[in-house]
């Protein structure tokens, strides 16, 4: 698919991957549409496009609410006359450790990085249906098959955006020209992970390449790094005998913070 000159919705806009593919997009000639909670980054990355000649628009967004989705989607719809793509790309990713299991943090989690995208796509295939055609991305992670001790509520959010996305793809190609993209990615060294550092963490502008690239080759699925993609689809064949046995604090990664019993 070539992205030139496409309208182009990027959710998320202010952190590390969202802010990355707008500015990466500049160079394809895309008009922009950022979405994000945080205004004064949202008008600073603006100018920024802006400045080097780049069409862009933005609007205040809390992913957690249903009608400011509605109302983001309507007013990037009305300005442009249409959405080509969409890439969604807001999440959190919140520890929550077996010590002090906490309901709220896994409703939290399901709010911003399931429903949130929920809330999206429902608004974006009322557009993309008339235009009868689009494309939506979301992030998911690469780790999606498996549970990760201590990263439940992350892993079970993103484990059903993936599942959505998946059950929507094939119906949504074939009756409206629609393409429905997963995007999985390892780990990024987004602000987001900045206190649970990662070996072998890309950088975002790296992860934007492979965003981008993938969306242009029309890719169903979009995962990597690759020695991560490699290592993990390996460990999703481990038995569950297997797999129970691999180190609690391996999983867990560095930097997980300490938690005593409630």
């Amino acid at each position: 698919m070539d992205i030139q000159n496409k309208i182009v919705l990027i959710s998320g806009a202010t952190g590390g991957i969202g802010a990355a593919l707008a500015r990466r997009l500049i160079g394809e000639h895309c008009k922009l549409a950022l979405v994000a909670r945080r205004e004064d980054q949202l008008k600073a990355l603006t100018q920024e496009i802006q400045k080097q000649d780049g069409e862009c628009i933005y609007k205040t967004c809390d992913v957690k609410q249903k009608q400011d989705i509605a109302d983001a989607v309507e007013f990037i719809a009305g300005h442009y006359g249409r959405i080509d793509v969409a890439i969604l790309t807001a999440g959190v990713l919140v520890p929550n450790p077996i010590e002090t299991f906490d309901s709220t943090i896994i409703k939290d989690s399901m709010d911003i990085n399931f429903l949130g995208n929920v809330y999206f796509i429902e608004r974006l295939l009322s557009v993309m249906k008339k235009q009868k055609s689009g494309t939506i991305a979301a992030v998911s992670t690469l780790p999606d098959k498996r549970g990760v001790a201590g990263w439940g509520a992350y892993g079970a959010s993103k484990a059903a955006l993936s599942w959505l996305m998946e059950s929507l793809r094939a119906e949504a190609k074939q009756k409206y020209n629609i393409n429905m993209i997963t995007i999985k990615p390892g780990s990024v060294q987004t602000p987001i992970i900045k206190d649970f550092p990662r070996r072998g963490a890309i950088s975002p502008e790296k992860a934007a390449d492979h965003i981008a690239n993938g969306i242009k080759k029309e890719k169903k699925v979009i995962q990597f790094p690759l020695i991560q993609v490699i290592m993990t689809r390996l460990t999703d064949q481990f038995p569950a005998s297997a797999y129970d046995h691999l180190p609690i604090d391996l999983q867990k990664g560095e930097g997980y913070p300490p938690a005593e019993e409630k």
